[in-house]
């Protein structure tokens, strides 16, 4: 059995992520400092677009790919290494760069000239590109679900972490597939019905302060935002609980996980339930 690194120290954590992924870890690196540069574009250039800095969403996105890239390259640490990768690892690390890097790209390039990214269909061009987006989204999102259902069927216990947390993590990733795609493609399905708003006023500016949520109607974002970061939410939420009780054994904590799994998947569901009534999320 591998070494135990439920509880690794930054350096460590940090060198095995980086030998896990060179790749995934490099491009995560790399898009964290393209959000730097594109938050400092926020500052400089005055254009608007729907209300906020035509750079504020190339910057959340940006910023989004990078915690995907670098949460599944240090997910992947907890495997051993091996000489060749297999067709699941080789799919999880260029599948997701490469849409990942076409998402961030599109959208970027999108938002320099002050135009829409999602929801444009106004050439011919613009609607091929879009669909070309939903299926890149599509893609990016599967191999969360590839490596969650790594991790959950390590029958050798090769994946070195707690019982507990090894169920976390696969069940954040499963969680984050299946509902990322589901809100997804909710959200996908609104190009000619008011986009992510329903009801309330179509301006970001009016929205809650970085995320842009709507303040007086529904908001399909709020669920997808829930639904692709379950993955870093819940293994840390399990990593709370540990902590919070250290003596709980091995059984109980995987049925604690379980039963904090179902609530945020169902707390996900509410939430998009709610948008799909025009009701924000912190009315």
């Amino acid at each position: 059995m591998s070494t135990d690194f439920s509880q690794p120290t930054p350096q460590s954590l940090w060198f095995r992520t980086k030998h896990a992924s060179p790749a995934l870890t490099g491009w995560g690196i790399a898009m964290l400092v393209a959000s730097v540069l594109t938050l400092a574009l926020s500052w400089l250039d005055p254009r608007l677009f729907q209300g906020v800095s035509v750079w504020h969403k190339p910057w959340k996105f940006q910023i989004s790919t990078a915690m995907y890239f670098l949460s599944l390259a240090v997910f992947l640490s907890y495997f051993p290494r091996t000489e060749r990768p297999s067709f699941a690892r080789r799919y999880i690390v260029w599948v997701s760069i490469i849409a990942g890097l076409f998402e961030v790209i599109y959208i970027t390039w999108q938002g320099a000239f002050g135009l829409a990214s999602h929801y444009n269909v106004d050439s011919k061009f613009y609607g091929i590109m879009y669909t070309a987006m939903g299926v890149g989204a599509v893609l990016l999102t599967s191999t969360s679900g590839v490596l969650g259902y790594q991790v959950l069927r390590d029958k050798a216990h090769d994946f070195a972490t707690r019982l507990a947390m090894r169920h976390a993590i696969g069940l954040g990733l499963v969680v984050t597939c299946v509902l990322g795609i589901v809100t997804g493609g909710v959200l996908g399905e609104r190009t000619r019905a008011g986009g992510h708003w329903v009801g309330g006023t179509a301006n970001d500016a009016l929205g809650m302060a970085i995320f842009n949520w709507s303040r007086d109607g529904g908001d399909l974002r709020v669920a997808h935002f829930f639904a692709l970061h379950a993955m870093q939410l819940l293994p840390l939420l399990a990593a709370a609980l540990l902590m919070a009780v250290p003596s709980i054994g091995q059984t109980n904590a995987k049925r604690l996980v379980w039963l904090m799994v179902a609530a945020y998947s169902v707390f996900c569901v509410l939430t998009l339930l709610q948008a799909q009534r025009g009701v924000p999320f912190l009315a």
